[in-house]
């Protein structure tokens, strides 16, 4: 038998009213972290989004690093980025590095990073078509005349 109970999670009442706004906003919308941002979304709300292929992204410069048997300190003195800061990135706890910063990281493991760009589907449902107007006096004269 399971005895656990579920910790109460106590909001004030802007939170809860955040959280409501980010639950009625997601109901039949599930963007992905693009078009949350694309569509102003993100901001609007007050999410951080972390984007999948940024941490991809480190995840690969840091196995550069580690291939090419440099530590933190040797990376250091090659592209002039302190140890905490490369660590942070490393571990995906920098939210918004600079191009220049992934730059210098890249070309001191001997990389070079290449930036491109795709559109964004978008994924958010159409609203729905209202009835013209014109239709519904038409049915209500057919009503009348019957």
């Amino acid at each position: 038998m399971n005895d656990k109970k579920h910790k109460t999670i106590e909001r004030t009442p802007e939170q809860r009213a955040q959280h409501q706004a980010i639950r009625n906003a997601f109901r039949d919308w599930h963007p992905g972290p693009e078009e949350l941002i694309a569509s102003g979304a993100a901001a609007q709300l007050g999410l951080d989004v972390v984007h999948a292929p940024a941490e991809e992204l480190f995840r690969q410069l840091k196995a550069s690093r580690e291939a090419a048997g440099l530590t933190l300190a040797d990376l250091s003195a090659r592209c002039g980025i302190d140890q905490p800061a490369l660590s942070r990135l490393e571990n995906g706890h920098t939210q918004n590095p600079t191009l220049d910063t992934l730059w210098r990281y890249a070309a001191a493991v001997g990389k070079r990073l290449v930036l491109s760009t795709e559109d964004v589907q978008n994924t958010r449902p159409a609203p729905p078509t209202a009835t013209p107007p014109t239709a519904k006096r038409a049915t209500a004269r057919r009503n009348k005349t019957a």
